[in-house]
């Protein structure tokens, strides 16, 4: 049973509930551009409502050619004392997010993102753009150096 959330965490009470989507990533020296045909994320409020958990599944290609379900944990909390939402993500990649963002600007929730993969560590801003009551947009791009490329995005609505 999901506890209602904490405080600052009722400006996220948007992502709570069941999502479906689709999406695709782009081709990077990270990952091989690949299609997300369904894209399924449940979000609620866990551990007497300071954290809300989104577990997120998609379908998606393997380094050999077959298809593979993979999966992805974030947990959004609130950070006070600096006055920023705060974010973690785990994938079953082994790829971990860590995340920061001043909140929502109207429609608009803009996070900057440090992504770590064995010993690679990768900047990145993710954009969450909600599309009404029942439906929300993920943008993603990276800097591998060279400046900030598109890297993935997802399209979801509420079930």
């Amino acid at each position: 049973m999901s506890d209602s959330p904490a405080d600052e965490l009722r400006h996220l009470l948007f992502f709570v509930g069941a999502w479906e989507g689709e999406g695709a990533f782009e081709a990077t020296e990270f990952t091989p551009a690949f299609s997300q045909p369904v894209v399924r994320v449940e979000g609620s409020f866990r551990l007497g409502g300071r954290w809300l958990e989104q577990r997120f599944t998609w379908i998606e290609q393997s380094d050999s050619g077959g298809l593979r379900i993979s999966e992805g944990l974030r947990l959004w909390g609130y950070d006070r004392g600096r006055g920023l939402f705060v974010s973690e993500w785990f994938d079953s990649m082994g790829r971990r997010g860590t995340v920061t963002s001043p909140g929502w600007r109207g429609d608009e929730l803009v996070t900057d993102t440090v992504i770590s993969h064995g010993e690679r560590r990768i900047q990145a801003r993710e954009v969450f753009t909600r599309l009404g009551e029942n439906g929300w947009r993920h943008t993603a791009e990276m800097d591998f150096g060279r400046g900030w490329v598109p890297t993935d995005e997802q399209t979801f609505r509420r079930l």
